[in-house]
């Protein structure tokens, strides 16, 4: 490997390795969240007084068009969900920059490169499965927490509609991520093959 691509992927692990320590820091600071939602139940009664979407800000003046006791089942949930997912997002960072690692000492058809690539395409498969299950619990949060009966008239909204919307796309990338590991794994294989012969 030339001195270029040797800086190329050095950088790109200094970059990794930043992306890894925010990560980190985000998935204690969203467990801390979930605990303190969790344990502190006069913190819906001060802090949800008014509840903000997009350019609408909503101001309630009683608990009757805000259901506090729900919010204070689904919101440490929203915050653990998240959590899990940075956590997978942490661990597939990780085994990138052991791919840059071991691409920078070595060479990148080698059995650990191939081994890391299977693991990054089941990080894929998890985030993907958690992220869908994080958006699920966000609208059936907003859902069951506001008394939409309060908030319009009968007369001019009759029914309102949630679309869940699941992203299938990480499947493809997850699939093409465990092929591209047996593609690794076969030239690691042509390359030892090569190396015995001479």
């Amino acid at each position: 490997m030339n001195d270029k691509s040797k800086d190329l992927l050095k950088k790109m692990c200094f970059i990794l390795n930043i992306v890894r320590s925010v990560c980190l820091i985000s998935f204690v600071l969203l467990i801390g969240l979930c605990l303190f939602f969790t344990f502190n139940k006069d913190i819906y009664n001060t802090l949800f007084g008014s509840l903000r979407i997009d350019y609408l800000q909503l101001i309630f003046n009683d608990d009757l068009a805000l259901h506090k006791d729900k919010m204070s089942i689904w919101l440490p949930l929203i915050f653990l969900i998240t959590a899990i997912f940075v956590f997978i997002i942490y661990k597939a960072v990780q085994t990138l920059e052991s791919i840059c690692t071991i691409t920078m000492d070595h060479t990148p058809f080698d059995v650990s490169v191939s081994n890391h690539l299977k693991n990054l395409a089941k990080y894929i498969l998890a985030g993907g499965i958690v992220f869908n299950i994080l958006e699920v619990c966000r609208v059936m949060q907003f859902k069951q927490t506001i008394n939409f009966n309060l908030l319009f008239n009968t007369k001019y909204v009759t029914q309102i509609n949630f679309d869940i919307r699941l992203h299938l796309s990480f499947l493809i990338f997850a699939a093409l991520i465990y092929l591209l590991s047996y593609i690794f794994r076969y030239g690691q294989e042509l390359q030892q093959l090569s190396d015995e012969t001479l």
